[in-house]
């Protein structure tokens, strides 16, 4: 939802944006279409989650990564087709002049999400936002995939959001991460001190949840309740009717962005203030 947000491809019928969205030093937010058109895709680029329902199955790969060619950089059909095919050599899917006049459908998962990183990475963004690029791959894959957007984003030098629940994936990748839970920040970290010592009591289960290897248990831990209705109202802390160590403050106070450490920040007044 919040990377959606930054693109505003939310449907203006169901939306309320409020706040700012600022990129190089503009609110997106007063953007006109045709201004935002402008930045979709070539300084801001998403990789979106299920790759088999983002691409359009009647359209050739050739036909879908040469859109974003031929809108952005006015390339003809001939010369994006090449670039796609140069495209398609760079994210390392094996015989790429064959490969990119196939359909999805025609494709493995992991070349199906290459195919959507090609296409992400087709114009250079300088920001690009990975939403769950390692879903429903299998563990050598997603390694492999991972190792592909460490490389581009040195390569071509942008800078790269990742969003995903999976915390091997984000203390292999990241080094910044911030932490939701019900659409709120309720921690900040480098990655490193995240692991080490969490303070917001949703990240400690979060964490807790992993399995270690060297520990055998019949159950792993879990955060009791779930996650509230977006559509309701919550008073004070988001996270208090779930949270172990709640106190009454919490209840009735939404508290704020602490700061906790060297760019650390938390949003749990408790552990803020014994950090």
């Amino acid at each position: 939802m919040t990377a959606l947000s930054i693109l505003r491809l939310h449907a203006p019928s169901t939306t309320r944006p409020t706040g700012r969205i600022l990129y190089s030093g503009k609110d997106m937010l007063t953007m006109t279409p045709r201004a935002l058109r402008a930045i979709r895709g070539r300084e801001i680029a998403m990789i979106f989650q299920d790759p088999m329902s983002s691409l359009n199955p009647v359209l050739t790969i050739a036909d879908q990564i040469g859109e974003t060619l031929r809108i952005h950089q006015q390339l003809d059909a001939r010369t994006s087709r090449q670039r796609a095919i140069e495209l398609l050599e760079l994210v390392r899917i094996p015989d790429a002049r064959r490969r990119v006049d196939e359909y999805p459908h025609r494709l493995s998962g992991g070349m199906r999400q290459r195919v959507m990183i090609a296409i992400a990475i087709a114009c250079q963004p300088r920001l690009l936002i990975a939403d769950e690029p390692t879903t429903a791959l299998d563990v050598t894959i997603q390694a492999q995939i991972l190792d592909l957007l460490r490389d581009l984003q040195s390569s071509l030098g942008m800078s790269v959001v990742l969003i995903s629940h999976d915390m091997g994936v984000i203390a292999e990748f990241a080094r910044r991460v911030i932490v939701m839970y019900a659409g709120r920040v309720v921690e900040t970290s480098g990655v490193s001190e995240l692991f080490r010592k969490p303070l917001h009591p949703y990240t400690e289960g979060l964490l807790a949840a992993i399995p270690k290897l060297d520990i055998d248990v019949d159950r792993l831990p879990t955060i009791k309740g779930s996650i509230p209705d977006p559509t309701q109202a919550i008073p004070g802390c988001r996270y208090s009717p779930r949270c172990a160590i709640v106190v009454p403050q919490c209840r009735v106070e939404a508290p704020a962005l602490l700061p906790a450490g060297p760019s650390r920040f938390a949003r749990c007044p408790p552990r803020v203030a014994t950090s």
